[in-house]
């Protein structure tokens, strides 16, 4: 029977039936949360590692130790979003919540094209540069802020195991397509996608398996094998199932496919609805993604389709975390416990749970399988 964080894992990856619930391993997704619960300033989880680390052992004293925990911090998180950001102590207030701004980067849809003639690696680096505040001049600073993200991967991930928890991703990125969106904007990216997505899709199938490639020599070298990828404009939240279907997917797939052929699992950041993509998830081999859901994607409906298939997790609502009573995520809780027994389902919020959860509130998530 598995005990440790790493063998319930292992055991929900395997996608067997539980033997005891105790096998099941448990997720309260927190990152900026662990300030809010731990009493460490958002400002200072978010320039420093170590408070980070600080704030995480504060919680874990107060809401239990989750089996799984995502392993970078708050700044590098941030600085790998790729997007525009207004930081605590900066642009915000001590204690507020980081936020991310999205505007256009460019304006005119021929950088499609200069994109295609550039190459999606020096696009991307300028455009990372372009982003920072005050904006990078120099290729060399961002050579040194990867550089520094490095140091502090290998502070965070080697204290993550030093707790015996498991770091939810050995390595993560964001698929092209969902890059795109971000930095044309939601508005002007999906208008693009409607008047001709051509230079859109030359340029996912010309250059995402290149970043793939990269990726898994990033999860490799960390000796990893898990890559976290945050598809956030993927979902049927902001494009239709169709254009899913003839521009995403045939892409995503072929990615699923290279990471499984490394001995990577492809676990994807489910943001929003994702329910009627959920039946694409069958044509890729089993056990290959592990998928994460954030409330708006139909749990139930999900692990029907998937059980024996691929794994998931999820999903006590935000809403109810902040607002609801410890009985209500204690039933909550064990109807997803009960629902998962056949194998392949991680209990975890919906998403990151919010700075005003109540501590109670999180507590009854780890305490649902550990108390």
């Amino acid at each position: 029977m598995p005990r440790s964080s790493m063998e319930r894992y292992q055991k929900m990856l395997s996608l067997t039936p539980y033997a005891e619930r105790d096998e099941m391993p448990v997720f309260p997704m927190m990152l900026a949360t662990f300030g809010a619960l731990g009493g460490v300033s958002q400002k200072d989880i978010c320039n420093s590692p170590d408070k980070w680390i600080e704030s995480v052992l504060k919680t874990i004293e107060i809401v239990g130790k989750p089996d799984v925990i995502m392993p970078v911090y708050p700044g590098d998180t941030i600085f790998l979003m790729g997007l525009p950001a207004r930081i605590p102590g900066r642009e915000l207030p001590d204690d507020a919540l980081y936020q991310f701004i999205e505007k256009p980067y460019f304006d005119d849809p021929e950088e499609y094209e200069k994109i295609l003639q550039m190459g999606w690696p020096a696009w991307n680096a300028k455009y990372l540069m372009d982003i920072q505040t005050p904006p990078f001049t120099d290729p060399g600073q961002l050579g040194a802020r990867f550089g520094q993200f490095g140091a502090n991967a290998a502070k965070t991930f080697g204290f993550v195991y030093s707790q015996g928890m498991v770091p939810d991703f050995d390595g993560a990125c964001a698929p092209i397509f969902d890059t795109l969106s971000m930095a044309r904007s939601m508005f002007d990216f999906t208008c693009d996608l409607m008047d001709d997505p051509g230079p859109i899709v030359d340029i996912m199938r010309k250059f995402q398996p290149g970043a793939d490639e990269q990726t898994i020599g990033q999860v490799k070298a960390n000796h990893g094998s898990r890559v976290g990828v945050y598809a956030m404009r993927s979902s049927s939240t902001f494009i239709s199932p169709d254009m899913f279907e003839e521009i995403v997917w045939p892409v995503m797939k072929a990615s699923i496919e290279r990471f499984h052929a490394a001995g990577i699992t492809y676990v994807l950041h489910a943001d929003a609805n994702w329910t009627p993509m959920m039946k694409y998830f069958t044509e890729v081999p089993r056990g290959s993604v592990h998928i994460e859901l954030d409330g708006d994607t139909d749990i139930e409906q999900t692990y029907e389709l998937l059980c024996g298939q691929q794994s998931i997790r999820g999903d006590v609502p935000a809403t109810m975390l902040a607002y609801g009573t410890v009985d209500e995520v204690r039933a909550y809780c064990e109807k997803l416990i009960q629902m998962g027994m056949r194998g392949g389902f991680m209990l975890g919020s919906g998403c990151e749970i919010p700075l005003n959860a109540k501590p109670e509130n999180v507590k009854a998530i780890v305490d649902s399988l550990r108390g």
